[in-house]
């Protein structure tokens, strides 16, 4: 393997930070869109920014984001730019790509190659998911990496997923993941920032900084405040058994509660055919590009993932002024400073705590809205790297 030699004091850098993503855009999944919220708030706050995501074969294409495909990079790196402009961010980040594999059995993506050589030079690296990012056995290790700091951002529970596959296998193989996924850390990152409780499992040993750095983008401020018309509950989120789809079925036909589910994923038609099974009275309308849209119909965001780090959606919730009714876990810890967020424990939990949401006015969500501001995160995160990093603009 050629090695990249660290260079000298007075180095520059062709930009202030990469931010590299195991998920970019158009999957409506958390690292691609909490990853490209934060290349933009950066670059709007001032710093040179590059954002790398994963570019794979139209044919893997089809499969993760059922039937929208790009022919080749440039076209999806101009698509790319499009949704950023369509997002309202003022400023568009340089995009580039890394090559990437669709795993149908992960159903991830894979680097198949260096994110560290396929990106720009930068005085910072911002790893959204730096264990999956740095799956690629070849990824240059930290002291060769030309760089002042490589930072990532922790926020998948990959223990939950292995072992809810509830074969022995899965089990034994928890442990042996969550291994390898530490010495990827330490073996490319200089600290870490867990994006919950949940997440320290990940970064236990290893150099941690703790901040708020994801945010919710200000369209969900804007949403109109519950009236006599948002009667309504909603989930959101990818259509996989992972995230608590089965519970939300369940409790819908227990309570005869009508709730929306939008979103799509691998495992919808088997969520759809339990629906049927139970007379469950739910409504698959699809994914959305534009959730704050649709969130004025709504009272309650009823979220029984238990998959989560931090879940985005809640947060998304949260700052339109929603009830949001959730179990009791970790990854949830953050969300309990907030008055409009109800936790259960199991299933008459969450049929009380979603009799109480569906019944009482929200409070006014004005600290979720300053805490969960996109831009203050996104100072948070300039402020953890200090003085080995650029500093923000005046």
């Amino acid at each position: 393997m050629q090695v990249r030699q660290c260079q000298p004091g007075g180095r520059i850098y062709d930009y202030d930070v990469v931010v590299s993503t195991t998920a970019g855009p158009p999957w409506l999944t958390g690292p691609a869109y909490l990853s490209l919220w934060q290349a933009c708030g950066l670059a709007e706050l001032g710093l040179r920014v590059a954002y790398l995501v994963p570019w794979v074969a139209p044919s893997g294409q089809a499969w993760l984001w059922r039937g929208q495909t790009f022919a080749t990079p440039q076209a999806h790196l101009e698509w790319l730019a499009g949704e950023i402009r369509r997002m309202g961010a003022p400023v568009v980040p340089d995009l580039f790509h890394y090559k990437g594999h669709v795993s149908k059995l992960l159903r991830s993506i894979v680097p198949v190659e260096d994110v560290f050589r396929a990106a720009p030079s930068a005085r910072v690296h911002v790893l959204t998911e730096p264990e999956h990012l740095c799956w690629y056995p070849w990824a240059t290790p930290r002291p060769c990496v030309d760089a002042e700091t490589v930072l990532g951002v922790v926020m998948t529970n990959y223990d939950y997923y292995i072992g809810r596959q509830g074969k022995i296998a899965a089990r034994l193989a928890a442990p042996l993941a969550r291994w390898f996924h530490r010495h990827r850390i330490r073996r490319h990152t200089d600290w870490t920032v867990p994006m919950s409780p949940t997440a320290e499992i990940l970064t236990a040993g290893h150099t941690m900084r703790r901040g708020r750095v994801t945010g919710v983008l200000s369209h969900y401020a804007k949403v109109p405040p519950v009236g006599p018309k948002s009667g309504g509950a909603y989930f959101l989120g990818r259509l996989v058994w992972d995230k608590g789809l089965e519970t939300v079925v369940r409790v819908a036909a227990r309570m005869n509660l009508p709730i929306d589910i939008l979103g799509e994923g691998p495992d919808m038609k088997a969520i759809e055919a339990l629906a049927r099974q139970t007379a469950a009275p739910v409504s698959f309308l699809g994914p959305t590009r534009t959730p704050w849209t649709h969130l004025d119909r709504y009272r309650v965001f009823f979220n029984p993932s238990l998959s989560e780090n931090m879940c985005t959606t809640t947060a998304e919730a949260l700052v339109a002024g929603r009830h949001v009714v959730m179990p009791d876990c970790p990854g949830n810890l953050p969300f309990k400073a907030y008055p409009n967020a109800h936790f259960y424990s199991d299933v008459d939990g969450a049929v009380a705590a979603l009799t109480i949401a569906m019944t009482e006015d929200p409070v006014p969500p004005e600290a979720a809205r300053r805490e969960f501001d996109w831009l203050n995160a996104c100072r948070t995160l300039a402020g953890l790297w200090g003085e080995a990093g650029p500093r923000l603009p005046t």
